[in-house]
């Protein structure tokens, strides 16, 4: 069974499938990407998020995710495409260019959240509601969340990217939904840094500032990695949202369509 998808634009046009991060779905990549009018926008929902919820949470990890990607792109037809992906889903795009690499072609790496360690500590707190819901259900994850200190800092320091975690709590509170926060928390999209010098792909990575749950060290440390890379900083996409909206498809489209 493909994964639950979006489909945007003309199907004459060259495909470009980007992935959602993690605790999100399909719309975030359809409401973000609005200025792409040279492709063919595929945005999927990823085990555990959206309609894509009739997946075994055991095998959840960033091969398991890639797979399926790759199925969804066997049943659209598609043999090789532009692909790029937020966050988690910046990491699920490397692994499928590691794995797969016949199928890709130009890749964007948009806010990554993790390199080759499992369990990134920026994002614990992401996990830990997963599990508190999994565990205690919402008032119960939503006290502990109130009372964490690594949260009760966040709230000081950025109140927008604290209100992104305080959001997680009002995601479906079935197996596959609550799992996947922590499940993919502890997998990894690669097993070294070193493995992404086989990467031959134009790459575009973006990063942005303000923003701990996806640090500008995170893509620098990819950026350096990757022979074809180029690596620019969008405005604060918790901050200043329409500017980020904006930048993020001016790079994207210009580096997709350059020769």
């Amino acid at each position: 069974m493909p994964l639950a998808h979006s489909l945007i634009g003309n199907t004459d046009k060259p495909p470009l499938i980007f992935l959602h991060g993690l605790g999100a779905s399909s719309q975030q990549i359809t409401s973000a990407l609005t200025g792409l009018p040279e492709h063919y926008l595929i945005a999927p929902d990823l085990p555990g998020h959206g309609g894509s919820l009739d997946y075994d949470p055991e095998k959840f990890s960033f091969d398991y995710f890639a797979d399926l990607v790759i199925e969804l792109l066997d049943s659209l037809g598609i043999e090789s495409t532009d692909m790029g992906g937020l966050s988690m889903g910046s990491g699920i795009a490397l692994n499928i260019a590691l794995r797969y690499p016949e199928r890709v072609k130009k890749i964007v790496v948009l806010r990554p959240s993790w390199l080759d360690e499992v369990e990134p500590p920026h994002l614990s707190l992401v996990a830990r509601v997963g599990q508190w819901l999994q565990e205690s259900g919402e008032e119960k994850a939503t006290m502990n969340l109130a009372l964490h200190p690594d949260y009760q800092e966040m709230v000081e320091s950025n109140v927008p990217v604290a209100e992104s975690v305080t959001a997680l709590l009002d995601r479906r509170k079935d197996a596959a939904s609550t799992q996947v926060l922590f499940k993919m928390w502890q997998s990894r999209p690669f097993s070294s840094l070193d493995e992404l010098s086989k990467v031959q792909n134009p790459v575009l990575v973006l990063d942005t500032t303000r923003d701990e749950l996806h640090p500008q060290t995170t893509a620098h440390a990819i950026a350096s990695a990757l022979p074809n890379c180029q690596i620019h900083t969008l405005p604060p996409r918790y901050h200043e949202a329409p500017a980020y909206q904006t930048s993020l498809n001016g790079y994207v489209r210009e580096f997709l369509t350059q020769a």
